[in-house]
């Protein structure tokens, strides 16, 4: 079965697919006073001025010459350029999944630390420990 690698679309046939090609979408931040910025939306696929790389206050680094970084969440790789604007696809998100919440309240913490127990015994050692290096006293 033929898929498009543009939009995607399984079961096409050449000439009766009218593919609207890629579309770019914006990623979103939020800053947050006094701390990090996170990524509200990381589109699969967006733009970005070549200016914003020289930015410093961008919140984003390139580790190699494909793959820009934003804000040390999201993942792309650069797919193309036009016009000073290069083209990005999403590779990796890194972002917590929805619904998880931080900092542990007690009782959570207190269940995941009954569950260690139950599962790994004591907080004693499996193996005998050998102190290494330890000089004789008289």
């Amino acid at each position: 079965m033929a898929v498009c690698a543009t939009c995607r679309q399984p079961g096409i046939t050449p000439g009766e697919h009218a593919c609207p090609g890629p579309q770019y979408e914006d990623v979103v931040f939020t800053r947050h006073r006094g701390h990090a910025i996170t990524v509200d939306t990381a589109p699969e696929r967006t733009r970005i001025s070549l200016h914003a790389l020289l930015d410093r206050y961008a919140y984003l680094h390139m580790p190699d010459e494909q793959t820009i970084v934003f804000a040390d969440q999201v993942v792309y790789r650069i797919t193309g350029y036009d016009a000073g604007t290069l083209e990005l696809e999403l590779v990796e998100d890194w972002r917590p999944a929805p619904g998880i919440q931080l900092p542990l309240t007690d009782e959570e913490a207190a269940e995941i630390k009954a569950k260690w127990k139950e599962q790994h015994g004591n907080a004693h050692a499996v193996h005998p420990v050998v102190v290494l290096n330890q000089e004789d006293q008289p």
